[in-house]
């Protein structure tokens, strides 16, 4: 009875006392953050998992608590124009690819954020080719990383070059072989020894500036303020172009149709040698049915040839990856860049489209992308002597004085010297404005 009453009064009391003690409450899981990242990019860049689909799936991971949404938007020749009006209605993607010649529009009308010390923390930073690294600044700032690249090689073809005497094995190493090779190499109206465009588009002039960086010319001086590319260096390397016209190894029928047309004609037998880029995919439009193996057997590809007292040169462009400035996600967008522009997705990437890289432990990787040309080896060599356009504001009115200057030389109407003066003032004239 003792004990019975005494465990009627404890349960009592801890009955009584349970009045005053409120349950524990299980707190709810916070919601999940919700995040949009716009992406504006070319649209071929969403036609295969690399690079945004890899890289979106690994931001996911990375970041559990946050519920992104990807806005996925893909243009044509249109991109540029579409983000310069989104930027101007205050509504900018997350991220921007970024042709290369843009970055000085872009950054000179405050729209791309500096990423200078965001990439000094990046690891892989430093694995960027040095050219390509020093490319992505304006006014020693960095605003972005390269997404990918092109370079320029002499393509040649090796049917024209047995049936000229030429060894097919043995390209052209400098201007001074070049000439003699592409005056053997011409049997006209059949077919020429050297083919470069002098139409008025912007690659026309190419060629030049590849002849122009070998002699150790600029197109612009360092501040960008003034012309350079009418230097005596500049005077020889449009003359050592025209010299191939005069000779007849080039006709002047290279000032019309489009560049595209000066290269199709390396493949179709109308010009033994030329220099360009995306030779192989260009080639496989072409031919039907070719094959790495026909393509090395029918053509050959080698370093531009230099100035016998020059340096090796090509010219490159190609997209960074940069951040629009009115973004509300900085650290988000960057995240996304860096690993949509890591060197193991850019390997995915470049390798599935034929696209070169930029990352120095790419280079080496030359039989890895032999599916998408056979000669790519000789393609990554190029990457440390690539020289760009300079990127300033008004690049485009600036290459249309230069196209101007190469068409009247190739037609006969001036002298490369008072062509490249004469434009060299118009530019002047550009700049001061």
């Amino acid at each position: 009875m003792k004990t019975r009453g005494i465990s009627l009064i404890l349960s009592i009391f801890l009955l009584t006392e349970g009045i005053f003690f409120e349950t524990p409450r299980v707190e709810a899981a916070p919601a999940p953050k919700e995040v949009t990242l716009t992406i504006y990019a070319k649209a071929y860049t969403f036609a295969q998992d690399a690079p945004w689909v890899l890289a979106e799936a690994e931001l996911r991971r990375r970041h559990p608590d946050i519920n992104f949404k990807f806005i996925e938007e893909g243009f044509g020749t249109e991109l540029r124009p579409q983000f310069l009006t989104s930027a101007a209605g205050g509504s900018p993607p997350d991220i921007m690819m970024t042709d290369i010649i843009w970055l000085g529009e872009f950054v000179e009308n405050n729209l791309l954020l500096d990423v200078t010390d965001r990439v000094a923390k990046w690891p892989e930073w430093s694995d960027v080719v040095d050219t390509y690294r020093e490319a992505t600044k304006w006014k020693g700032r960095v605003y972005g990383t390269w997404l990918n690249t092109d370079v320029r090689v002499l393509v040649y073809n090796k049917d024209l070059f047995k049936a000229s005497g030429l060894d097919p094995n043995k390209p052209p190493k400098t201007w001074d072989e070049l000439k003699v090779m592409a005056k053997k190499a011409t049997n006209p109206p059949q077919y020429y020894g050297f083919g470069f465009p002098a139409t008025l588009e912007d690659e026309g002039p190419m060629k030049f500036y590849t002849n122009l960086y070998s002699l150790g010319g600029k197109i612009l001086n360092d501040d960008n303020t003034k012309a350079a590319f009418n230097s005596p260096e500049g005077v020889a390397a449009l003359e050592a172009l025209i010299d191939l016209v005069k000779i007849g190894v080039t006709p002047t029928s290279i000032v019309s149709g489009s560049y595209n047309d000066i290269d199709k004609g390396v493949f179709q037998g109308k010009f033994a040698m030329g220099t360009m880029t995306k030779a192989y995919g260009l080639a496989k439009d072409l031919i039907p049915g070719l094959t790495p193996e026909i393509y090395k057997e029918k053509f050959g590809v080698a370093p531009v040839p230099y100035a016998p007292n020059g340096v090796p040169s090509t010219m490159s462009g190609g997209y960074l990856l940069t951040i629009p400035k009115a973004s509300k996600n900085h650290d988000l967008a960057w995240e996304l860049i860096t690993i949509a522009a890591c060197a193991d997705i850019q390997f995915k990437y470049t390798s599935a489209r034929g696209y070169v890289p930029t990352f120095k432990s790419l280079m080496s990787r030359g039989d890895d992308y032999a599916s998408v040309d056979p000669y790519f080896s000789i393609i990554l060599a190029q990457l440390p002597y690539a020289h760009f356009r300079p990127p300033v504001p008004k690049w485009t009115e600036i290459s249309s004085e230069i196209q101007k200057a190469l068409q009247a030389c190739v037609l006969g109407k001036m002298t490369p010297k008072q062509a490249l003066d004469l434009a060299a003032a118009n530019v002047n004239e550009i700049l001061s404005e």
